[in-house]
């Protein structure tokens, strides 16, 4: 085997560790903003969580990823024809409509293995279209050996999106022992959230 294709199946299986890692954070992080939020709740006097302003940043937040999220999908026209047939290999095994009489279980495993394929194509991200193709026993056409900076670049934004999560103050708040120190937390987050109020 090449030095290309031993570093290639590497990444592929550190991209399969840190998504399913990353899975693993999200579920955390859900429960953690919950808790997070019921204590913020508890001390806002003022309603500044129920305020508009507080709304409006989000959903300008919303539709600056929206605006990059559609940019990405309008360059897909210049995708490598290496993905775009790796892409179409992928949905003729896994489509929805394609799966027949298979039990519950197997249906589920596939139509999740469509959802990455749509998700691969529509952020271009070669480590999870390939990685997906690897799981339904798809070839990887050699030409896809050279990717090694592309797959390098989506293990970097799954690295970014864990440091994401574990530097957000919901985290920082639930790791915190003393109790004094999380109450602190809690109104230096609500001083904050002060300031996209009165925007």
């Amino acid at each position: 085997m090449k030095p290309d294709q031993i570093l290639f199946k590497r990444l592929i299986r550190e991209y399969e560790f840190l998504l399913e890692d990353l899975n693993d954070l999200n579920e955390i992080k859900s429960k953690v903003d919950q808790e997070f939020m019921k204590h913020l709740q508890e001390i806002d006097d003022d309603g500044i969580l129920d305020s508009s302003g507080i709304e409006s940043a989000a959903a300008a937040w919303d539709e600056g990823k929206k605006a990059e999220i559609e940019k990405e999908i309008e360059e897909q026209d210049d995708r490598d024809p290496i993905f775009k047939k790796l892409f179409r290999s992928i949905v003729v095994k896994c489509h929805p409509d394609k799966l027949g009489t298979l039990n519950t279980e197997d249906q589920k495993y596939y139509n999740n293995l469509y959802g990455d394929a749509i998700d691969a194509n529509e952020t271009i991200n070669w480590a999870l279209l390939i990685r997906t193709a690897i799981k339904l026993e798809i070839e990887i056409p050699e030409g896809a050996y050279s990717k090694i900076e592309e797959i390098q670049a989506d293990l970097d934004k799954l690295k970014a999106k864990q440091e994401s999560i574990l530097n957000s103050t919901s985290w920082n708040w639930y790791n915190i022992k003393d109790t004094n120190n999380q109450d602190e937390l809690l109104k230096n987050h609500l001083n904050f959230l002060k300031g996209f109020s009165s925007i």
